[in-house]
C-alpha cells in the first residue's frame, strides 16, 4: 500500500504541477486504518501570494494495492443552452476560460471592460488570450511581472478542427472556450536562476516515461509540442497561447490595447487586504 501511496502521489504532484491556470498543490495528508488509507490533496490559487482555496480531491489506498478516487470537485455554470454565455464558478469564484488563437468562435469575450467597474481596493486574475504562439521571451517583455501562468499551445489538428466543428454548430448559441483547470501550462517562477518552463518540461519527460495513467496525455502533448519529433522537446520551443496576469484593476488596465490579446476572461477576486 505504501509503495502505492509514494507512486500516485509522485506522478499526482507532477500533473498538477501542469495542468491548471494558475493553480497548485499546496500538500497532501493521509489518514490510516489498519487496512487502508485515504489522501487529502488540497489545491489553491495565489493571487499576488494570497492562497484562494480551489478544492480537494480524495483517493483511497488499499492493503492490496489497489487505489480509487471518491472525491474530486469542478466548475459549474447555471443558464440555458441558447445563452450567448455562461460564465464558470468554482469555490464561489469566476474560472478562467480561453480562447485558441486557431479556432473560430461566435463571440470572443473582453472582460477588460469591467476593470473600470472592480474596487482598487480588489486583487484579480485574468486570462488572456493571444492571437498566436508566442516564446517565453517574447511574452515576458509585453508582460513582465504580472504573469501568473502561462499557457502551452497543447492542441493538435485534430482538437482545432473538433473545436471549430463544435463552435460551428449553430443550435448552440454558446462557444466552447477552454476552461482554465484543464489548460496546460506553467507558473511564473521568481527564483530568477531556474529556467521559466524548466519545470513543466521535467515534470512531462517524468511523466511520459512513468507509464502510468497520465501516460497517453503527455505524450499527445509531447508530441504536440516536438512535431511528432520534429524538434527538440525543450523550453525554446514552447508555443505560449496566452497568461494568467494578476494585480489590481489599474495595474491590468495597461494591456488595455494590446494587438496580442484576442480575448480576456476574468478569474477569481479577493480584497487586498
Amino acid at each position: 500500500m505504501q509503495t502505492k501511496i509514494d507512486e500516485v502521489t509522485r506522478v499526482d504532484t507532477a500533473w498538477n504541477e501542469i495542468q491548471g491556470a494558475n493553480t497548485e498543490s499546496l500538500g497532501t495528508v493521509f489518514n490510516y486504518t489498519p487496512v487502508s488509507a485515504t489522501s487529502t490533496t488540497t489545491i489553491v490559487k495565489k493571487i499576488e501570494d494570497t492562497p484562494i482555496p480551489w478544492g480537494t480531491s480524495e483517493k483511497v489506498f488499499s492493503i492490496l494495492g489497489t487505489v480509487k478516487t471518491v472525491m474530486t470537485t469542478g466548475p459549474i455554470g447555471s443558464g440555458s443552452i441558447y445563452d450567448e454565455r455562461i460564465p464558470m464558478y468554482f469555490q464561489g469564484e469566476r474560472v478562467v476560460e480561453f480562447y485558441h488563437p486557431e479556432v473560430e468562435y461566435k463571440n470572443i469575450f473582453d472582460d477588460r471592460e469591467l476593470l473600470s467597474k472592480i474596487s482598487e481596493n480588489k486583487l484579480i486574475e485574468m486570462a488572456f488570450s493571444f492571437d498566436k504562439g508566442y516564446s517565453i521571451d517574447e511574452v515576458q517583455n509585453i508582460f513582465e511581472d504580472d504573469i501568473a501562468w502561462y499557457w502551452i499551445d497543447t492542441f493538435d489538428q485534430e482538437d482545432i478542427k473538433y473545436m471549430n466543428n463544435l463552435n460551428q454548430n449553430e443550435e448552440s448559441a454558446r462557444d466552447h472556450t477552454i476552461l482554465g483547470d484543464v489548460a496546460f501550462g506553467f507558473s511564473q517562477n521568481d527564483n530568477r536562476k531556474v529556467e521559466l518552463g524548466s519545470s513543466f518540461i521535467s515534470a512531462v519527460q517524468m511523466l511520459k516515461a512513468d507509464g502510468g495513467m497520465y501516460e497517453e496525455d503527455v505524450t499527445k502533448l509531447y508530441n504536440v509540442i516536438t512535431n511528432n519529433g520534429e524538434k527538440e522537446f525543450k523550453t525554446e520551443n514552447l508555443a505560449i497561447i496566452g497568461v494568467v496576469v494578476t494585480g489590481t484593476p489599474s495595474e491590468l488596465k495597461a494591456y488595455q490595447n494590446l494587438q496580442e490579446i484576442r480575448g480576456a476572461t476574468l478569474g477569481a477576486t479577493i480584497d487586498k487586504y
